[in-house]
């Protein structure tokens, strides 16, 4: 919490200043009266300000405050919301009876909430922060099988000389194998294919081997079946 004390002529003069100051909604912050203000005699002597002690949240709160608020609109349970700062990025943690849900298929719904979060306080904050949002441990989970996977195939081209291409990642996910990779001077990785999904390669560092980009296939649309009106002849 983060407290400033203002002075006015009235508690809505303070109010309506602070706010046009600050760029903030009455919804946004707390207040409380301290002192009420006088006009003394005939408003010349004696006059006192109002004295309002404004109450603006942290970061932190407002962040839990939010992801409470999402939650709520899609009717997801939880049990608990942790948010910490640790190496420039606010971690958030929500404990649920039902984690499946707020991760949903390929953690699109985690992902999307994710993404929303940190477009909602950049927002309100005017500054670049970063916000990653876990539920029960998840995204920890995958990390840490997936460096297992990496760690295996890393064995294998080590042992017989050989690239093997992974499954197409995330940039995140990409981010990771590269710098697991990059600490053994016996592999190396590149990144072949386009589009948001891109697959990652992992070669022996002396490796002159050309690795054919993957193209993604789509879907072939299925035909429209056209609906025809027989005519008879009058």
């Amino acid at each position: 919490m983060r407290t400033v004390i203002k002075e006015g002529k009235s508690t809505s003069a303070v109010i309506s200043e602070f706010m046009k100051e600050s760029n903030l909604k009455l919804d946004e912050f707390k207040f409380e009266v301290m002192e009420e203000g006088s006009k003394g005699l005939l408003g010349l002597f004696g006059a006192k300000p109002t004295k309002v002690k404004i109450t603006l949240p942290d970061v932190t709160e407002k962040i839990k405050e939010f992801v409470e608020g999402i939650l709520q609109r899609i009717d997801a349970k939880y049990t608990s919301i942790t948010v910490n700062f640790k190496d420039h990025v606010y971690q958030v943690d929500i404990r649920s009876e039902d984690p499946g849900f707020i991760i949903g298929k390929d953690a699109k719904m985690l992902d999307s909430l994710q993404h929303l979060l940190n477009q909602m306080i950049n927002k309100q904050e005017k500054k670049q922060l970063k916000l990653k949002v876990d539920v029960d441990g998840y995204r920890q989970r995958r990390q840490d099988a997936l460096l297992d996977k990496v760690k295996d195939i890393s064995e294998k081209v080590k042992e017989h000389g050989r690239s093997i291409t992974m499954e197409p990642l995330h940039a995140a996910n990409r981010r990771l194998v590269h710098q697991y990779v990059e600490k053994d001077k016996n592999i190396r990785t590149m990144t072949i294919g386009d589009g948001e999904f891109k697959r990652v390669v992992i070669l022996p560092a002396n490796s002159t081997e050309v690795i054919p980009a993957k193209k993604t296939t789509s879907r072939p649309r299925p035909e429209r079946k056209r609906n025809y009106q027989s005519t008879s002849a009058k």
